[in-house]
């Protein structure tokens, strides 16, 4: 929150590399951020009425592939614990052969790779075959694939059976994530009752399938059957740090939350050129309210500065990102935040340093070279 990131005394030495600041410690280099996220653009096949992006076949823009190897050589040089690339959308199949020149250009570089998709390629054998094979041969490490009551208006579920079944034929990881139905929808069990996923549910290391919280996006959302996970719920945000993460506009963000769009705090820098990536990465480290959610989470944040009384704004929240835009956006509570903040500084640092070091100690040495 920039209103706090003001407040919050931010260190005039120079920085020990490119921006590091002074007051992490340097062998927290090593613990992140281990991902970049490259959402290479916001066109995609499907409209689904409660995308988070608001994605649909009419918006234009995207990441160039001499922008994403500029990014992904960038990230490599630039972050030591870096270990995978993650590309999404949108629907990142819509680059065609730059998406996979891109997978490839980063498997080259030694990093895993995962791709995010609604699976539309599976529509025939043969394009579904065509694809699988180009994904193989560029190093895919991973992908992941959207499906459900929304998605499935746009893409056939039969498409996404084939596509998820030729994936770990050729031995690709590959996770099936379904939204959560409605009283009246059953996209789950028809997937778990398909005859042709049923030999790979439980019986292959290569296949996973999860169910995942719908966020409502607009007021004419249908009721989903979520029953959120509470201990989640109040953990601290897993994306924050971790994640360093380009969207389509070239803009870095600090993370690719369901709600990144609503929250212009995220972003940490309006058009980030490869070189200055690490710069604009490690400046986030400036806000307090960003290692307040590391530590803490949105939800936890509030109750605490309600002096553990849930606040009415929570009611009904199914994920975290949804209480995290409450917190940015709700005046009332920023006005709080901002008033109150420098009661929990320094326990919330005290935390955030002692847990990061302990995760630094337990990293194993860097290998030593004769």
């Amino acid at each position: 929150m920039d209103s706090l990131s003001k407040n919050h005394h931010s260190p005039s030495v120079p920085a020990l590399f490119n921006g590091y600041p002074e007051h992490i410690p340097r062998e927290f280099s090593a613990l992140w951020p281990d991902t970049l996220t490259l959402i290479t653009t916001y066109t995609c096949n499907a409209a689904c009425s409660e995308c988070c992006f608001g994605c649909n076949p009419t918006i234009k823009g995207r990441l160039s592939l001499e922008s994403m190897k500029s990014y992904i050589t960038h990230a490599r040089l630039g972050f030591p614990a870096l270990r995978l690339v993650v590309f999404t959308g949108g629907e990142c199949f819509l680059l065609r052969q730059d998406l996979f020149d891109a997978i490839a250009h980063a498997h080259h570089s030694g990093l895993m790779t995962r791709c995010v998709t609604n699976g539309f390629w599976g529509k025939t054998d043969s394009l579904c075959s065509r694809t699988v094979h180009k994904l193989v041969r560029a190093g895919i490490s991973e992908i992941n694939i959207s499906t459900g009551l929304d998605h499935q208006q746009w893409v056939p579920l039969e498409s996404v059976v084939r596509a998820a079944v030729t994936l770990v034929d050729h031995g690709v990881v590959t996770l099936l994530t379904v939204e959560a139905d409605t009283a009246e929808s059953a996209c789950m069990k028809r997937i778990v009752e398909h005859p042709r996923l049923q030999p790979l549910l439980g019986r292959s290391s290569l296949f996973r399938l999860q169910s995942n919280s719908w966020m409502p996006f607009t007021g004419t959302s249908a009721d989903r059957a979520i029953s959120p996970d509470q201990s989640q719920m109040r953990a601290g945000c897993k994306q924050l740090f971790h994640n360093a993460v380009i969207t389509p506009q070239a803009a870095l963000s600090a993370c690719c939350g369901l709600t990144l769009e609503h929250i212009p705090e995220m972003r940490l820098a309006g058009n980030c050129a490869g070189a200055s990536m690490q710069a604009h990465y490690y400046r986030q480290f400036e806000d307090f309210l960003k290692i307040w959610l590391a530590v803490d989470g949105p939800y936890t944040i509030m109750t605490r500065v309600l002096d553990n009384n849930e606040p009415d704004e929570l009611a009904g929240v199914v994920h975290i990102c949804q209480a995290c835009v409450i917190l940015h956006r709700h005046p009332a509570m920023r006005a709080l935040l901002k008033r109150r903040y420098r009661e929990f500084m320094p326990q919330v640092m005290n935390r955030f340093y002692l847990e990061h070091s302990l995760e630094a100690a337990l990293l194993p040495p860097e290998p030593k070279f004769a």
